[in-house]
Protein backbone atom coordinates (compact mmCIF):
# COMPACT_ATOMS: atom_id res chain seq x y z
CA UNK A 1 0.00 0.00 0.00
CA UNK A 2 1.61 3.00 -1.43
CA UNK A 3 -0.80 5.94 -0.31
CA UNK A 4 -3.24 6.01 2.21
CA UNK A 5 -5.99 8.92 1.96
CA UNK A 6 -7.03 10.49 4.82
CA UNK A 7 -9.75 12.89 3.27
CA UNK A 8 -12.73 10.57 3.76
CA UNK A 9 -14.40 12.53 6.56
CA UNK A 10 -12.59 15.82 5.80
CA UNK A 11 -14.35 15.58 2.06
CA UNK A 12 -17.64 15.97 3.92
CA UNK A 13 -17.22 19.12 5.00
CA UNK A 14 -14.70 20.75 2.32
CA UNK A 15 -17.55 23.16 1.14
CA UNK A 16 -17.03 25.22 3.90
CA UNK A 17 -13.46 24.14 5.61
CA UNK A 18 -10.81 26.20 5.12
CA UNK A 19 -8.20 25.51 7.86
CA UNK A 20 -4.29 25.59 8.59
CA UNK A 21 -3.30 21.99 9.56
CA UNK A 22 -1.04 19.20 9.23
CA UNK A 23 -2.33 16.53 7.80
CA UNK A 24 -0.86 13.02 6.88
CA UNK A 25 -1.14 9.96 4.15
CA UNK A 26 1.20 6.81 3.99
CA UNK A 27 3.35 8.98 1.49
CA UNK A 28 3.76 12.11 3.11
CA UNK A 29 2.64 14.58 5.33
CA UNK A 30 1.73 18.04 4.45
CA UNK A 31 0.86 21.08 6.07
CA UNK A 32 -2.06 22.52 4.60
CA UNK A 33 -4.61 25.29 4.54
CA UNK A 34 -7.65 23.39 3.13
CA UNK A 35 -7.87 19.55 2.93
CA UNK A 36 -7.24 18.01 -0.71
CA UNK A 37 -7.76 14.13 -2.07
CA UNK A 38 -4.79 12.14 -1.94
CA UNK A 39 -2.66 14.26 -0.38
CA UNK A 40 -4.26 14.57 2.54
CA UNK A 41 -4.98 12.54 5.46
CA UNK A 42 -6.36 12.86 9.31
CA UNK A 43 -7.52 9.30 9.93
CA UNK A 44 -5.84 5.64 7.99
CA UNK A 45 -7.53 4.54 4.66
CA UNK A 46 -6.75 2.80 1.58
CA UNK A 47 -4.55 3.49 -0.95
CA UNK A 48 -4.86 6.08 -3.72
CA UNK A 49 -3.17 6.93 -6.98
CA UNK A 50 -1.51 10.24 -8.41
CA UNK A 51 -3.09 9.56 -11.94
CA UNK A 52 -5.50 12.60 -12.49
CA UNK A 53 -7.83 11.52 -15.93
CA UNK A 54 -9.64 14.70 -17.17
CA UNK A 55 -13.47 14.11 -17.21
CA UNK A 56 -16.19 16.77 -18.24
CA UNK A 57 -18.20 18.41 -15.79
CA UNK A 58 -21.00 20.20 -15.74
CA UNK A 59 -19.71 22.89 -12.71
CA UNK A 60 -17.31 24.39 -14.64
CA UNK A 61 -17.75 28.00 -16.41
CA UNK A 62 -15.25 30.33 -17.64
CA UNK A 63 -13.64 32.81 -16.45
CA UNK A 64 -14.86 36.19 -14.77
CA UNK A 65 -12.78 39.22 -14.19
CA UNK A 66 -14.78 41.99 -11.77
CA UNK A 67 -14.26 45.82 -11.48
CA UNK A 68 -12.89 47.12 -8.35
CA UNK A 69 -15.75 46.93 -5.50
CA UNK A 70 -16.63 47.64 -2.00
CA UNK A 71 -18.59 44.81 -0.63
CA UNK A 72 -21.06 44.44 1.98
CA UNK A 73 -21.84 41.02 3.75
CA UNK A 74 -24.95 40.36 5.17
CA UNK A 75 -25.86 36.92 6.95
CA UNK A 76 -28.48 35.03 8.55
CA UNK A 77 -27.22 31.54 10.90
CA UNK A 78 -28.87 28.71 12.48
CA UNK A 79 -27.89 26.74 14.97
CA UNK A 80 -25.68 29.38 16.53
CA UNK A 81 -27.53 31.81 18.76
CA UNK A 82 -25.19 33.67 20.71
CA UNK A 83 -20.85 34.53 20.03
CA UNK A 84 -18.59 35.75 17.77
CA UNK A 85 -18.51 35.57 14.32
CA UNK A 86 -15.19 36.66 12.44
CA UNK A 87 -14.36 37.52 9.01
CA UNK A 88 -11.03 36.57 8.17
CA UNK A 89 -9.05 37.20 4.91
CA UNK A 90 -8.22 34.23 2.92
CA UNK A 91 -3.94 33.61 2.57
CA UNK A 92 -1.54 31.34 2.59
CA UNK A 93 -1.13 29.22 4.27
CA UNK A 94 -3.70 30.69 6.85
CA UNK A 95 -6.50 33.15 6.83
CA UNK A 96 -6.23 35.83 8.81
CA UNK A 97 -8.55 37.76 10.63
CA UNK A 98 -10.01 41.56 10.10
CA UNK A 99 -13.32 41.72 11.73
CA UNK A 100 -15.35 40.12 14.61
CA UNK A 101 -19.46 40.68 15.30
CA UNK A 102 -21.56 39.52 17.89
CA UNK A 103 -24.19 37.60 16.14
CA UNK A 104 -28.14 39.15 17.14
CA UNK A 105 -30.85 36.89 16.60
CA UNK A 106 -28.98 35.05 13.92
CA UNK A 107 -28.38 37.79 12.27
CA UNK A 108 -24.57 39.65 11.26
CA UNK A 109 -23.20 42.27 8.84
CA UNK A 110 -19.48 43.01 7.57
CA UNK A 111 -18.59 45.96 5.54
CA UNK A 112 -14.93 46.94 7.05
CA UNK A 113 -12.26 46.64 4.06
CA UNK A 114 -13.99 43.97 2.26
CA UNK A 115 -12.61 44.41 -1.87
CA UNK A 116 -13.29 41.84 -4.68
CA UNK A 117 -9.32 41.76 -4.99
CA UNK A 118 -9.28 39.18 -2.01
CA UNK A 119 -10.87 35.99 -0.87
CA UNK A 120 -12.81 36.16 2.22
CA UNK A 121 -13.88 33.41 4.94
CA UNK A 122 -16.39 33.79 7.59
CA UNK A 123 -15.60 31.86 10.72
CA UNK A 124 -17.97 31.26 13.65
CA UNK A 125 -16.81 31.57 16.92
CA UNK A 126 -13.93 29.15 18.39
CA UNK A 127 -14.28 26.83 15.03
CA UNK A 128 -11.37 26.38 12.14
CA UNK A 129 -13.82 26.24 9.66
CA UNK A 130 -15.90 28.70 7.48
CA UNK A 131 -17.71 29.67 4.96
CA UNK A 132 -15.75 31.07 1.81
CA UNK A 133 -16.75 33.73 0.05
CA UNK A 134 -15.67 35.51 -3.66
CA UNK A 135 -16.64 38.95 -3.64
CA UNK A 136 -18.08 39.86 -7.28
CA UNK A 137 -21.03 42.01 -6.20
CA UNK A 138 -21.19 44.93 -3.96
CA UNK A 139 -24.21 43.05 -1.53
CA UNK A 140 -23.29 39.29 -0.48
CA UNK A 141 -26.06 37.73 0.75
CA UNK A 142 -25.02 34.56 3.00
CA UNK A 143 -27.20 32.00 5.14
CA UNK A 144 -25.64 28.99 7.35
CA UNK A 145 -26.70 26.00 9.17
CA UNK A 146 -25.01 24.48 11.97
CA UNK A 147 -25.06 21.36 13.77
CA UNK A 148 -22.95 21.24 17.06
CA UNK A 149 -20.59 23.61 15.98
CA UNK A 150 -19.79 21.83 12.43
CA UNK A 151 -21.26 23.97 9.77
CA UNK A 152 -23.86 21.71 7.94
CA UNK A 153 -24.67 23.65 4.64
CA UNK A 154 -24.18 27.04 3.66
CA UNK A 155 -25.40 29.31 1.16
CA UNK A 156 -23.99 32.26 -0.75
CA UNK A 157 -25.33 34.73 -3.11
CA UNK A 158 -22.19 36.76 -5.07
CA UNK A 159 -21.68 35.97 -8.41
CA UNK A 160 -20.53 32.99 -10.94
CA UNK A 161 -16.93 32.19 -9.46
CA UNK A 162 -19.17 31.94 -5.92
CA UNK A 163 -21.48 29.47 -8.03
CA UNK A 164 -19.05 27.62 -9.57
CA UNK A 165 -16.80 27.11 -6.39
CA UNK A 166 -20.46 25.92 -4.57
CA UNK A 167 -21.34 23.67 -7.06
CA UNK A 168 -17.97 22.40 -7.14
CA UNK A 169 -17.79 21.87 -3.14
CA UNK A 170 -21.22 19.85 -3.49
CA UNK A 171 -20.23 17.42 -5.70
CA UNK A 172 -16.74 16.74 -3.69
CA UNK A 173 -19.11 16.74 -0.51
CA UNK A 174 -21.41 14.17 -1.92
CA UNK A 175 -18.17 12.23 -3.18
CA UNK A 176 -16.78 12.53 0.69
CA UNK A 177 -19.89 10.67 1.83
CA UNK A 178 -19.63 7.83 -0.58
CA UNK A 179 -15.77 7.55 -0.34
CA UNK A 180 -16.65 7.49 3.58
CA UNK A 181 -18.85 4.89 3.47
CA UNK A 182 -16.49 2.96 0.93
CA UNK A 183 -14.06 3.36 4.03
CA UNK A 184 -16.21 1.81 6.30
CA UNK A 185 -16.74 -1.06 4.21
CA UNK A 186 -13.07 -1.11 4.03
CA UNK A 187 -12.02 -1.42 7.36
CA UNK A 188 -14.55 -4.05 7.93
CA UNK A 189 -13.23 -5.78 4.98
CA UNK A 190 -9.30 -5.46 6.59
CA UNK A 191 -10.82 -7.05 9.67
CA UNK A 192 -12.10 -9.99 8.19
CA UNK A 193 -8.93 -10.18 6.04
CA UNK A 194 -10.50 -10.55 2.60
CA UNK A 195 -7.71 -10.03 0.32
CA UNK A 196 -10.20 -9.58 -2.55
CA UNK A 197 -12.80 -6.69 -0.85
CA UNK A 198 -9.94 -5.08 0.34
CA UNK A 199 -8.59 -4.94 -3.49
CA UNK A 200 -11.71 -3.96 -5.19
CA UNK A 201 -12.38 -0.79 -2.42
CA UNK A 202 -9.33 0.37 -2.90
CA UNK A 203 -9.78 0.37 -6.60
CA UNK A 204 -13.23 2.03 -6.37
CA UNK A 205 -11.93 4.27 -3.86
CA UNK A 206 -9.07 5.29 -6.33
CA UNK A 207 -11.76 5.75 -8.55
CA UNK A 208 -13.76 8.07 -7.07
CA UNK A 209 -10.43 10.22 -5.79
CA UNK A 210 -9.56 10.50 -9.34
CA UNK A 211 -12.88 11.71 -10.54
CA UNK A 212 -12.47 14.86 -7.99
CA UNK A 213 -9.39 15.80 -8.51
CA UNK A 214 -10.06 15.60 -12.27
CA UNK A 215 -13.14 17.99 -11.48
CA UNK A 216 -10.99 20.16 -9.83
CA UNK A 217 -8.31 20.34 -11.86
CA UNK A 218 -10.83 21.07 -14.99
CA UNK A 219 -11.68 24.24 -12.63
CA UNK A 220 -8.45 25.59 -12.04
CA UNK A 221 -7.75 25.49 -15.71
CA UNK A 222 -10.76 27.14 -16.57
CA UNK A 223 -10.31 29.61 -13.99
CA UNK A 224 -6.96 30.00 -13.96
CA UNK A 225 -6.49 34.07 -14.45
CA UNK A 226 -9.01 34.79 -11.48
CA UNK A 227 -9.04 34.41 -7.86
CA UNK A 228 -10.95 30.82 -7.66
CA UNK A 229 -8.22 30.08 -9.56
CA UNK A 230 -5.71 31.32 -7.23
CA UNK A 231 -7.32 29.29 -4.00
CA UNK A 232 -7.26 26.60 -5.44
CA UNK A 233 -3.51 26.85 -5.69
CA UNK A 234 -3.54 27.28 -2.55
CA UNK A 235 -5.35 23.76 -1.67
CA UNK A 236 -2.52 22.08 -3.51
CA UNK A 237 0.34 24.76 -3.16
CA UNK A 238 2.76 22.11 -1.75
CA UNK A 239 2.35 20.16 -5.36
CA UNK A 240 3.68 22.70 -7.10
CA UNK A 241 7.07 22.61 -7.72
CA UNK A 242 8.88 26.41 -8.72
CA UNK A 243 8.03 25.86 -12.82
CA UNK A 244 4.18 24.91 -12.50
CA UNK A 245 4.09 27.65 -9.86
CA UNK A 246 5.59 30.79 -12.00
CA UNK A 247 3.74 29.16 -14.53
CA UNK A 248 0.24 29.51 -13.17
CA UNK A 249 0.94 32.69 -11.75
CA UNK A 250 1.98 33.98 -14.76
CA UNK A 251 -1.78 33.78 -16.14
CA UNK A 252 -3.47 35.31 -13.04
CA UNK A 253 -5.71 38.70 -14.51
CA UNK A 254 -4.47 41.88 -13.53
CA UNK A 255 -7.83 42.10 -10.27
CA UNK A 256 -6.16 38.88 -9.13
CA UNK A 257 -3.04 40.13 -8.92
CA UNK A 258 -4.01 42.91 -6.18
CA UNK A 259 -5.05 39.97 -4.24
CA UNK A 260 -3.45 38.67 -0.59
CA UNK A 261 -3.23 35.21 -1.95
CA UNK A 262 -1.04 36.11 -5.32
CA UNK A 263 1.33 38.42 -3.42
CA UNK A 264 1.57 35.62 -0.70
CA UNK A 265 1.97 32.70 -3.64
CA UNK A 266 4.52 35.48 -5.34
CA UNK A 267 6.42 35.84 -2.30
CA UNK A 268 6.59 31.63 -1.72
CA UNK A 269 7.46 31.50 -5.81
CA UNK A 270 10.77 34.46 -4.93
CA UNK A 271 11.50 31.28 -1.89
CA UNK A 272 11.69 28.63 -4.16
CA UNK A 273 13.64 30.26 -6.87
CA UNK A 274 16.56 29.98 -5.03
CA UNK A 275 16.48 26.94 -2.90
CA UNK A 276 16.08 25.30 -6.53
CA UNK A 277 18.03 22.57 -8.16
CA UNK A 278 21.17 23.99 -9.18
CA UNK A 279 21.18 27.01 -6.03
CA UNK A 280 23.66 26.97 -3.56
CA UNK A 281 22.31 25.46 -0.34
CA UNK A 282 21.53 28.35 2.13
CA UNK A 283 23.23 27.79 5.13
CA UNK A 284 21.31 27.28 8.15
CA UNK A 285 22.15 26.59 12.21
CA UNK A 286 20.15 24.93 14.47
CA UNK A 287 20.76 23.14 17.93
CA UNK A 288 21.54 19.54 18.63
CA UNK A 289 19.46 17.16 20.71
CA UNK A 290 22.33 18.00 23.25
CA UNK A 291 21.73 21.49 22.59
CA UNK A 292 24.92 22.43 20.55
CA UNK A 293 24.40 24.66 17.69
CA UNK A 294 25.24 23.07 14.35
CA UNK A 295 25.73 24.57 11.06
CA UNK A 296 25.01 23.74 7.55
CA UNK A 297 27.97 24.62 6.02
CA UNK A 298 30.54 22.60 8.71
CA UNK A 299 29.56 19.81 6.15
CA UNK A 300 31.02 21.17 3.09
CA UNK A 301 33.05 19.21 0.81
CA UNK A 302 30.83 16.68 1.76
CA UNK A 303 28.10 15.06 0.14
CA UNK A 304 25.44 16.14 2.25
CA UNK A 305 21.47 14.71 2.80
CA UNK A 306 19.59 17.14 4.83
CA UNK A 307 16.36 15.06 5.80
CA UNK A 308 13.38 16.91 6.97
CA UNK A 309 11.39 14.16 9.39
CA UNK A 310 9.51 14.32 12.40
CA UNK A 311 8.55 11.70 15.08
CA UNK A 312 5.22 12.10 14.49
CA UNK A 313 5.48 11.95 11.16
CA UNK A 314 4.71 8.29 9.53
CA UNK A 315 5.56 8.50 6.30
CA UNK A 316 8.81 9.71 7.63
CA UNK A 317 9.48 6.62 10.04
CA UNK A 318 8.69 4.50 7.23
CA UNK A 319 11.62 5.64 5.30
CA UNK A 320 14.06 5.68 8.52
CA UNK A 321 15.52 2.00 6.91
CA UNK A 322 15.73 3.55 3.51
CA UNK A 323 17.99 6.33 5.27
CA UNK A 324 19.90 3.80 7.56
CA UNK A 325 20.46 2.05 4.57
CA UNK A 326 21.56 5.12 2.75
CA UNK A 327 24.13 6.42 5.69
CA UNK A 328 25.89 2.59 5.85
CA UNK A 329 26.70 2.17 2.67
CA UNK A 330 28.24 5.92 1.93
CA UNK A 331 29.15 6.47 5.39
CA UNK A 332 32.97 5.83 4.71
CA UNK A 333 32.70 8.06 0.99
CA UNK A 334 32.65 11.35 2.34
CA UNK A 335 29.37 11.63 2.36
CA UNK A 336 26.46 12.56 5.31
CA UNK A 337 22.71 12.91 6.44
CA UNK A 338 21.76 15.92 8.28
CA UNK A 339 18.43 14.90 9.95
CA UNK A 340 16.23 18.21 10.58
CA UNK A 341 13.02 17.22 12.52
CA UNK A 342 9.84 19.40 12.74
CA UNK A 343 8.63 18.33 16.15
CA UNK A 344 6.72 20.23 17.98
CA UNK A 345 8.06 22.85 20.94
CA UNK A 346 6.33 19.86 23.81
CA UNK A 347 7.90 16.75 21.91
CA UNK A 348 11.78 17.24 22.66
CA UNK A 349 11.85 13.40 24.57
CA UNK A 350 9.69 12.04 21.93
CA UNK A 351 12.70 13.76 18.79
CA UNK A 352 15.17 12.13 20.99
CA UNK A 353 13.08 8.56 21.88
CA UNK A 354 12.18 8.60 17.92
CA UNK A 355 16.28 9.00 16.92
CA UNK A 356 17.25 6.40 18.99
CA UNK A 357 14.00 3.79 18.06
CA UNK A 358 14.95 4.31 14.01
CA UNK A 359 18.86 4.10 14.89
CA UNK A 360 19.27 7.24 13.07
CA UNK A 361 22.97 7.90 14.06
CA UNK A 362 24.37 10.64 11.95
CA UNK A 363 23.63 14.38 12.90
CA UNK A 364 20.21 15.64 13.84
CA UNK A 365 19.06 19.22 14.80
CA UNK A 366 16.08 21.44 15.34
CA UNK A 367 14.11 24.49 16.71
CA UNK A 368 11.48 22.14 17.63
CA UNK A 369 9.14 24.83 16.50
CA UNK A 370 6.84 22.37 14.44
CA UNK A 371 5.78 24.18 10.63
CA UNK A 372 6.95 27.15 12.20
CA UNK A 373 10.50 25.91 11.85
CA UNK A 374 13.17 28.35 10.03
CA UNK A 375 13.66 25.40 7.66
CA UNK A 376 10.38 25.68 6.61
CA UNK A 377 10.69 29.28 5.64
CA UNK A 378 14.42 28.83 4.15
CA UNK A 379 13.65 25.77 2.07
CA UNK A 380 9.76 26.58 1.23
CA UNK A 381 8.75 23.19 2.72
CA UNK A 382 5.33 22.63 3.42
CA UNK A 383 5.33 17.98 3.16
CA UNK A 384 7.54 15.63 4.74
CA UNK A 385 9.49 13.71 4.37
CA UNK A 386 11.19 16.13 2.10
CA UNK A 387 14.97 15.17 1.34
CA UNK A 388 17.59 17.85 0.10
CA UNK A 389 20.51 16.66 -1.43
CA UNK A 390 23.26 18.49 -1.68
CA UNK A 391 27.38 18.33 -3.23
CA UNK A 392 30.32 18.58 -2.09
CA UNK A 393 30.81 22.28 -3.16
CA UNK A 394 27.40 22.90 -1.57
CA UNK A 395 24.91 22.85 -4.65
CA UNK A 396 21.39 21.54 -4.60
CA UNK A 397 22.08 18.30 -6.74
CA UNK A 398 18.12 17.29 -6.06
CA UNK A 399 14.73 17.96 -3.97
CA UNK A 400 12.45 15.16 -2.99
CA UNK A 401 14.26 11.76 -4.01
CA UNK A 402 13.67 8.81 -1.47
CA UNK A 403 14.19 4.84 -1.48
CA UNK A 404 16.51 3.55 -4.48
CA UNK A 405 16.39 7.22 -6.65
CA UNK A 406 18.43 9.20 -3.49
CA UNK A 407 20.57 5.93 -3.43
CA UNK A 408 21.44 6.35 -7.04
CA UNK A 409 22.23 9.96 -7.00
CA UNK A 410 24.40 9.87 -4.41
CA UNK A 411 26.13 6.80 -5.75
CA UNK A 412 26.69 9.24 -8.43
CA UNK A 413 27.51 12.06 -7.12
CA UNK A 414 30.14 9.95 -5.23
CA UNK A 415 31.98 8.29 -8.22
Amino acid sequence: MKKIIVLIISLVFISTVYAQKSVTNNDKVTQKSTPTVKKVVQKSSPIVKKKITQKKTSIVKKNVINKDLTIKITGKVEGFPEGKIYLSKVTSPAPTKIDSIDVKDGSFYFSNGIINTDVYMVIFGKSRSGVILFPETQNIKLTVKLNNGIIDNSDVKSGPIQQVYQEFTKTVKAAGLEMNKLYMDYLAAKTAKNEAEIARLEKELNVKSDATDATEAKIQELNASNLLGLFLITRKVYAYDYDKLKTSLANVNPVARKSDIYRSLSERLAKMDKVRVGSIAPDFTLPTPEGNMLSLSQFRGKVVVVDCWASWCGPCRAESPNMVSLYNINKDKNFTILGVSLDRPDSKDKWIKAIADDKLVWNQVSDLKFWNSMICDLYVISAIPETILIDKDGKIVARGLRGDELKAKVAELLK
